[in-house]
């Protein structure tokens, strides 16, 4: 009993240190067609999963994640969040 104890304290200490050390939104460099924001904290609600391979950390965004692997991808699976260029990259 005791073991299980701890380790459910290990779980749940883990899983708010995960959380908290996320932020509310990153920015990222969009290129030419300027600065994309990424409301992190809206996303929360879709669970670490939908975007995080494994524990959850910052993912590198680079134009092939952003746009064939997660961001527009998703969006368009979803038919929900921007979609075209300039609903995301702001100059």
């Amino acid at each position: 009993m005791k073991k299980t104890l701890i380790a459910l304290f290990a779980v749940v200490a883990f899983a708010g240190s995960a959380f908290a050390a996320a932020q509310d939104s990153y920015e990222y460099k969009g290129g030419s067609f300027g600065k994309v924001a990424f409301p992190h904290k809206a996303h929360m609600k879709l669970g670490c999963a939908k975007c995080h391979e494994g524990a959850p950390k910052k993912i590198e965004i680079n134009k092939e994640v952003a746009h064939n692997k997660l961001c527009v991808k998703c969006h368009k699976a979803e038919n929900k969040g921007p979609q075209k260029c300039q609903e995301c990259h702001k100059k």
